[in-house]
This record gives C-alpha cells, sequence and structure tokens, in this order.
C-alpha cells in the first residue's frame, strides 16, 4: 500500500536490480511492493522478508514518457511525484493508451491517463470518499451527485508494457472496466482486479497545457490531440448551458412586448367592402380605372396594409392601386397581383398561387386620401373585387425578423454542440445518435 498521512514525500531510495544490478530509485519505497528495471525490464517483486524477486520480463515501452519518473508537480492544486508510467490497450481490440501513477504523500495514488492526446485526471475514494459509496449494476447510466452519467465504452484492460514502482501485481489482473460520461467528468467502474468487490474512480478532463506547466514540462513534448475525447467537454458548451437558459425567457419577453404594443395601439380597418370592374372593350384584359370613396388617418402617421382579392379560378387578376393624399396630391403607387391555378396530373391534385395579396405602405402621414384603383384580368368575366384598407396593422413579420435574429446563435450553438456530440459518440458502441 502507498505511504500515506505524512507531511512530505517520503526519501527515496535505491535498490540494485538482480539480474543486471542497474540501480534503481523508489520514490515510495515502503509503499512499494514491485518496481520495473528500467534498464532490463525486469518486474521485480519484493517480499517480505526484504528480498528482490525477478517475478517476470516485462515487455520494453514503446513510447517514451513525456513526464519522467520522480518529476514533482503541483496539479489541481495537490503536491504529486511520478513515480509509474503504464501503457495499456483493450483486450478484444487495439485500442491503446498511457497511464502516470502520481504519488501524494497525503493521500496515496492517482493517475494520469493519456489517449490519442486526450488526458485525464483520475482520482478514486482516497481523494473522493463518496465514490466508496457507489455500488455496480447494469444499467447503462450512473447518477452520482446530482449527474446521469451515460455508459460509453466496456472493455477488459491489459498492461502491455511499463516502468516505475507499484503497490499491486499490475500483471494478473485484468480488469473489466465500464466508463460513463458526463463531460468533462467520467465515472471508471473496474471489477476484477483481485476481488469482487467494484472500484469506482473519478476522472476529469484536463488539457495538456495544465499538466505541462504542473510538472514543468515543455508542451512540445506532448501528443497532438486526435478526434473528440470521450468526456471532453464541446468549446461551445459552457456558450450553451445559459444560452438554453436565457433564450425561452428573451422568447417570451418579446411575445408579451408583442401582445402589449398590439393591444396598446390596436389595427383598425379603415375599408372593407367589394367594388364593381366594368370591362374596357377597347382594351385587352383591362377594366376602367374607378375611385374608392375617401378615408382619414387620423393622428401621427401610420402604417397601411392593402389587400386585394379576387375570386379568380385557373385565372389571374392585377390591380395597380394608387394612394393618393387629397389635400397634397402625394401618392404612393402598389401593384397587387393575384394568381389562382390548380388542376389534377398523373392521379395527383396540384394548385398554386392564391386569391389575395398585399402590401404594406409605411408612415403614411395624418390626412384625408382616396384610392385610385387600375385592374386587369385574364377573366373577362371577373367583375368584383375586394379591397381592404387597415391602418397601423401588427406587423408580425417584424417580429418573426426579431425572433428568427434572436434564435440565430443559439440554433448555431445547438448546432455546434450536437455536431461535437454526435462526433464523440461515434467512437461508442452505446451512442444515444441512431445515425452515427
Amino acid at each position: 500500500m502507498a505511504t500515506v498521512n505524512l507531511k512530505a514525500f517520503p526519501y527515496s531510495e535505491e535498490t540494485t536490480c538482480p539480474k543486471c544490478s542497474n540501480m534503481i530509485t523508489l520514490y515510495d519505497p515502503d509503499g512499494s511492493d514491485y518496481c520495473v528495471c528500467t534498464k532490463c525490464s525486469s518486474f521485480i517483486h519484493f517480499t517480505s522478508d526484504n528480498r528482490a524477486i525477478i517475478q517476470k520480463q516485462a515487455p520494453p515501452v514503446r513510447q517514451k514518457p513525456v513526464l519522467k519518473l520522480g518529476s514533482r508537480g503541483i496539479l489541481k492544486s495537490i503536491d504529486f511525484k511520478v513515480i509509474g508510467y503504464i501503457e495499456k490497450k483493450e483486450l478484444s481490440s487495439h485500442y491503446s493508451w498511457r497511464e502516470y501513477i502520481l504519488y501524494n504523500y497525503e493521500k496515496g495514488y492517482t493517475t494520469l491517463a493519456e489517449f490519442d492526446g486526450h488526458w485525464n485526471y483520475v482520482i478514486g475514494k482516497e481523494f473522493c470518499p463518496d465514490l466508496g459509496e457507489l455500488q455496480a449494476n447494469t444499467w447503462d447510466f450512473k447518477d452520482y451527485r446530482d449527474t446521469e452519467f451515460s455508459l460509453y465504452n466496456k472493455y477488459t484492460a491489459v498492461t502491455t508494457a511499463l516502468i516505475g514502482e507499484f503497490d499491486w501485481d499490475i500483471f494478473t489482473e485484468r480488469a473489466q472496466v465500464r466508463e460513463y460520461i458526463a463531460p468533462p467528468f467520467m465515472l471508471v467502474l473496474e471489477q476484477g482486479k483481485g476481488s469482487s468487490s467494484a472500484d469506482f474512480y473519478l476522472a476529469q478532463y484536463t488539457e495538456a497545457k495544465e499538466i505541462a506547466e504542473a510538472f514543468k514540462t515543455d508542451i512540445v513534448l506532448f501528443p497532438a490531440k486526435e478526434g473528440i475525447g470521450s468526456n471532453q467537454e464541446s468549446p461551445l458548451q459552457n456558450q450553451w448551458e445559459p444560452l438554453k437558459k436565457v433564450t425561452p425567457i428573451l422568447i417570451l419577453i418579446l411575445a408579451v412586448a408583442a401582445f402589449i404594443l398590439s393591444n396598446v395601439n390596436p389595427s383598425l380597418v379603415i375599408m372593407n367592402r367589394d367594388y364593381d370592374m366594368i370591362s374596357d372593350t377597347t382594351k385587352i384584359n383591362e377594366f376602367k380605372p374607378f375611385a374608392t370613396p375617401y378615408f382619414e388617418i387620423k393622428g401621427t402617421s401610420a402604417a397601411l396594409n392593402i389587400r386585394v382579392s379576387s375570386a379568380v379560378d385557373n385565372n389571374w387578376m392585377e390591380a395597380n392601386t394608387v394612394l393618393v393624399n387629397e389635400q397634397t396630391n402625394q401618392s404612393w403607387d402598389v401593384t397587387e397581383s393575384v394568381e389562382y391555378y390548380h388542376g389534377y396530373e398523373d392521379g395527383e391534385s396540384w394548385s398554386e398561387g392564391g386569391q389575395e395579396s398585399e402590401s404594406l405602405l409605411s408612415h403614411i402621414p395624418a390626412g384625408r386620401y382616396h384610392l385610385n384603383v387600375y385592374p386587369a384580368s385574364g377573366d373577362r368575366y371577373r367583375n368584383t373585387v375586394h379591397i381592404i384598407v387597415t391602418g397601423r396593422p401588427v406587423l408580425w413579420a417584424n417580429f418573426w425578423i426579431i425572433l428568427a435574429a434572436l434564435l440565430v446563435y443559439p440554433a448555431f450553438c445547438w448546432w455546434r454542440v450536437r455536431s461535437f456530440e454526435k462526433k464523440r459518440w461515434m467512437n461508442s458502441d452505446y451512442s444515444p445518435y441512431e445515425d452515427k
């Protein structure tokens, strides 16, 4: 067991490799039951009577550790020494990763795990006592600290190479591992480590820069990131979390404001009637122009909505409509086009267009007005047109424009976060996304 409850790191000691006589430095000499010779890779067991026995030959490590054995650093506000380096892989696949055993004189061992350039700071119940209260189950999620962790991976971990010192026979274990994620955290359940009990560990995604600074190591030596880490937090997650809470509130405020404005200054129907159209026999498809009775816009300037409708059927009608101020003779031209066609083709009915059209005129000064209407239609039997003029119309288009503008950035963040999550889960057999 690791030597704990000390006030400082114990003095290191040196031991001699029984095979090659290489001097091996032990940084926790009383707590280390096994070590590996850095020269000949002998896996050495220290017996109860302090004899060093070669238990087996360890394969040499394939990658040079970026954190040197014996290096010291303060990580997560805790003083550590690096005392071991392990290379592991999944028993039934090619996935491999690296682990660094860190030793603290007060609490014992913890781990830094690296896979494809992604790092995790992994602690057990010695550092986080409530982990000891968790129980193993076969569910696809775990609840811990009011957070639901989702199952991401299951595998059997085996050691392929190692150097340094350890307090257990790491070569004999075949840990059955389950990983549950709630980025940036991961719960790791290990079973089959020499006992029937289940051991839980809490991993926190940690940037390489933080580790390099803690152990005074050149960041250039660290492996580059590949892909997305299993519990790597999305770069936009910190922005998305407040956005998804604030955005519904802003939408509600916008809706309430629109409702209040529409009731404080309600729209007013100024004109709503049918007008007869008389065909102009001297011109093709045209009807005689007519003028509507006058109407008044009171108060300050206002917007006007002019809606023209006609019961055209597989035909068209067009009305050039001129709003005329009777005091100043100032005019505003709009052209309303109404087209409606329908039919039956290849066993299916179809239709296009509609029987009404509308235009909006803004900032019309107060005064007395009438409309000059110049109608035309492909239906020479068309004899009526319906005109509705509304003052101060509720401009819901503005509401929808503001709403769309309000949703642009939240929608972008949501899409980026979702895309990030889908890529993360592509490496898992338990993805919640069907179209992985």
